[in-house]
């Protein structure tokens, strides 16, 4: 593996990732729901979204810290919109993997993908930007995920 490319892997297991279900292709629907944990002073941090036939998803995380005002939050949006199913997972842990060279470096994302499925480390979330890659796994595996990305990144 080439040195240089990927030059950080950090973790943090104390987050909570939040599902919404069935919530309503809009934006102004989706940024009611976001306008509302903000609100609340609820600091978000990875967000994606997967589009359905009629619906989309919603996951997203934040810090254990904010469980109080992130209850607050999803009871508002619970209350103003009965059709969103809403789940909290706080048995996970995120792994952020950045580089200034995986701009120009193909198969990054391949490669962790690979490392991750050879220990049975199941994606819970992703999100990427140009230089790092955020995976949200069960946090039970967060220590063996950055070792064994460290190992490989010699890191």
């Amino acid at each position: 593996m080439i040195d240089n490319i990927v030059t950080q892997v950090e973790s943090d297991n104390q987050i909570i990732q939040v599902k919404l279900l069935n919530v309503e292709k809009n934006s102004l629907f989706v940024g009611d729901i976001f306008k509302q944990i903000s609100t609340m002073g609820v600091n978000i941090d990875m967000i994606s979204q997967v589009m359905l036939e009629e619906e989309m998803r919603i996951d997203f995380t934040c810090q254990q810290k904010d469980q109080e005002k992130l209850n607050k939050a999803l009871e508002l949006i619970k209350d103003k919109h009965p059709r969103i199913m809403i789940y909290q997972n706080r048995n996970v842990a995120k792994v952020m993997v950045e580089g200034e060279g995986m701009k120009e470096e193909v198969g990054v994302a391949a490669n962790i993908f690979d490392i991750l499925g050879q220990h049975q480390i199941p994606l819970l979330q992703v999100t990427t930007s140009e230089t790092s890659i955020s995976y949200v796994i069960p946090n039970e595996l967060m220590n063996l995920a950055v070792q064994q990305i460290k190992k490989i990144y010699h890191l």
